[in-house]
């Protein structure tokens, strides 16, 4: 059986996200296909495999270094949480030693991809690369929050990216993966003639258990069985909770709870989010949560938010749509290029104003026939156009023809 070996920057369950989501359900479907997946993360406070041993991968840790001068813990935390830009000697020395990997599949680039680019070649294995957050499509807002939150710091592993080759990770893989149209754009000339493959999304169709959805309701029990509006993410700038806070404190839902699903990533903006709420009872921020109450909170909720400044997954809207939950989503590319390939633009919202926001809230919630046609048409959409299993088969039919091309420059 071909074997994949998967590094990721972190696993931690508590900490879920698209990239987890992804993983997860990929290596499920690549091993019906035949592929053994393995799968290296580093060895970090909370990182658990269960998930993916589930699905059928085995699981590894590496020992990451995170070469910042006189890093304190909630700093650390704050690379761990999103955004890092780790190293590890160990894992250069575990990819160069495998011997029965057909291919190594990166899920960050920077020095981690270094790390990849490095133990690949020096074992002769080819290697892909998925860019899973911006990277030069509307890259600019994450620019901008990694440079803010790193400010503080002084980052010196420079010498370490150049020693493992972090600039050339993209340029030099033998596949690379992106997850949206404007980022296949972007990247199509400098890969001309090599492997380039714009990657489906995919959503499990099965609706939230009875538990799920209880265990949500009890996560906040300030709401009781009255409707709620959510949005679900980490806490992060990139992401939007303040657009959404800014937009709900404009009053454009009277008769709804405000609730915010997701684990800290950045501590500064979740502290500048409860100086925003300020008390207010009817705004809930519940921390992070497994995936299946995240999805029960969206089964439940009356609709759902994704003011996301940049977005390159799109994956909370077919989450959304597959629970029935109505949804509004800002015009960030991941969310965009769902909505142009669904005919659902009405969803959209072509703004980061909580004007804006708050009258589309508004104006939402208080047309009934909107919401009952959303509730209807949106697990029809995913079960249509959606399938973890054909993304697998996309991704194995690419890794097996950039091995056997051995497109290695």
């Amino acid at each position: 059986m071909p074997k994949v070996i998967h590094v990721v920057r972190k696993f931690v369950p508590s900490e879920w996200g698209g990239t987890e989501t992804h993983l997860v359900n990929l290596v499920r479907e690549l091993s019906r296909l035949g592929w053994t997946s393995e799968v290296h993360a580093p060895a970090e406070a909370g990182t658990d495999g269960s998930a993916l041993e589930q699905a059928g991968a085995s699981f590894r840790t590496y020992r990451a270094l995170y070469p910042y001068w006189r890093l304190d813990p909630r700093q650390r935390a704050t690379l761990v949480a999103s955004g890092g830009n780790l190293f590890s000697f160990d894992e250069v020395w575990r990819l160069a030693s495998d011997r029965r990997a057909s291919i190594v599949h990166t899920h960050a680039i920077g020095r981690l991809g270094g790390v990849v680019r490095l133990g690949a070649r020096l074992r002769g294995t080819p290697y892909a690369v998925t860019l899973h957050g911006p990277v030069r499509a509307n890259s600019e807002v994450v620019r901008q929050d990694v440079a803010r939150r790193a400010a503080t710091m002084t980052d010196l592993g420079a010498p370490l990216g150049w020693l493992v080759g972090a600039r050339r990770v993209v340029r030099e893989a033998n596949l690379v993966f992106v997850l949206n149209p404007a980022e296949h754009a972007a990247w199509k000339q400098d890969r001309q003639g090599r492997h380039l493959e714009l990657t489906r999304h995919g959503v499990d169709p099965t609706p939230a258990t009875a538990a799920a959805r209880r265990a949500a309701r009890a996560r906040i029990p300030a709401v009781g069985d009255a409707g709620f509006v959510a949005v679900i993410g980490r806490l992060d700038a990139t992401k939007g909770q303040d657009i959404a806070i800014d937009a709900y404190l404009r009053g454009c839902a009277p008769d709804h709870h405000l609730v915010l699903v997701g684990s800290v990533a950045d501590p500064d903006y979740a502290e500048a989010l409860n100086r925003a709420i300020g008390g207010k009872g009817r705004v809930h921020v519940v921390g992070g949560v497994c995936p299946e109450v995240a999805r029960g909170f969206l089964a439940e909720c009356s609709l759902a938010l994704m003011p996301s400044r940049a977005e390159s997954f799109g994956l909370a809207l077919l989450e959304a749509w597959a629970e029935g939950a109505p949804a509004l989503h800002s015009a960030a590319e991941g969310f965009a290029a769902i909505a142009r390939n669904t005919g659902s633009t009405a969803t959209l919202v072509d703004s980061t104003s909580p004007q804006a926001w708050a009258a589309r809230i508004r104006q939402t919630l208080g047309d009934a026939a909107l919401l009952e046609r959303e509730r209807r048409e949106g697990p029809r959409r995913v079960q249509l156009r959606y399938s973890w299993r054909a993304v697998a088969g996309e991704v194995a039919r690419a890794y097996r023809s950039a091995t056997l091309e051995g497109d290695a420059p």
